[in-house]
């Protein structure tokens, strides 16, 4: 996934955000210049995936925060 910064050519002074979904940045600036015809593309910026430490997998939401899953291994 890929962040989109352009301007409309009818509102220049105005930068806008869009998402494209592309294998890499070469096909998603294209896509980007078909998507946002009507448009500048300013530029393309690649989604970083978050680290490893900041993915809660089974976690559960409890008063209000996210709290991880335990398995046995890990109940002292």
């Amino acid at each position: 996934m890929y962040t989109v910064y352009y301007t409309e050519n009818d509102t220049p002074a105005e930068q806008r955000i869009g998402m494209v979904s592309a294998p890499n940045l070469g096909v998603a600036h294209r896509i980007a210049e078909l998507q946002f015809i009507n448009a500048k593309i300013v530029k393309v910026v690649e989604l970083t995936p978050p680290e490893e430490e900041t993915r809660f997998p089974g976690a559960r939401f409890i008063n209000g925060e996210f709290r991880p899953v335990l398995y046995h291994d890990e109940i002292h």
